[in-house]
């Protein structure tokens, strides 16, 4: 990941990011998902990774003990945090913390991350999940939604650059050339191959148990469990 590409973005987001990330195409259906299929797992201690301003985290909260909350943007946090006093949702505990390095000292339940795990390079992802596996309980699980590709992006190129272009024109600034956000959008986006993300899963020791498709083409989530 190059953090400081990602960092800047999500700065600058941070004050308006609920009313942009809500644009992203097969969001709300992925968000929603996560939800009704972590509350199916009755969780106790739950940790958020990429929580960005808390969605997951504030909807998984009133139903769960503990909820850790981790993300590299001080600023998406501090938006976070306002949020929650706002509320009287106290159970949250929000920190900076990485996917590889989620500065949580407890074992725990479930693992979530919506739309942010993307931006690692693949071997990131592949390192970050072999930590995973060490940070769950026995039979523990991991609920990712996140941009995936549902086809060899290698391969099919011209596939792979019509949806890019997609989500430019959708979330993009209409005034600048969509050749410039391409790049780099790519600078700081790297969604894997759902086959390569399974692979990497069973290569740290869990069981791949759920593949979902959502209604965008680039949408989807991975459920594993650690073996009890």
């Amino acid at each position: 990941m190059d953090k400081e590409v990602v960092l800047k973005r999500f700065d600058t987001l941070a004050p308006d990011y609920d009313n942009y990330i809500s644009r992203v195409d097969g969001y709300s259906e992925t968000l929603d998902r996560i939800i009704e299929l972590a509350e199916a797992e009755k969780p106790s201690i739950v940790l958020d990774l990429g929580t960005g301003t808390g969605t997951v985290s504030f909807r998984l909260a009133p139903k769960v003990k503990k909820v850790y909350a981790r993300d590299i943007s001080q600023k998406m946090l501090q938006v976070a945090k306002e949020k929650a006093s706002k509320t009287k949702i106290q159970n949250i505990d929000f920190g900076n913390g990485t996917f590889s390095e989620p500065n949580c000292n407890e074992k725990v339940d479930l693992i979530v991350s919506n739309l942010a795990f993307h931006h690692l390079y693949d071997e990131e992802k592949r390192e970050a999940i072999k930590v995973w596996i060490n940070l769950l309980k026995p039979g523990g699980r991991v609920i990712l939604g996140d941009h995936m590709w549902f086809f060899d992006h290698k391969k099919e190129p011209e596939r792979r650059e019509k949806l890019v272009r997609k989500i430019i024109e959708t979330l993009g600034d209409p005034k600048r050339p969509i050749e410039e956000q391409i790049e780099e959008l790519e600078k700081r986006d790297h969604p894997a191959n759902i086959y390569d993300l399974k692979k990497f899963f069973e290569e740290a020791g869990f069981v791949v148990e759920k593949i979902e498709a959502t209604l965008s083409p680039v949408m989807g989530i991975i459920v594993a469990a650690k073996r009890k």
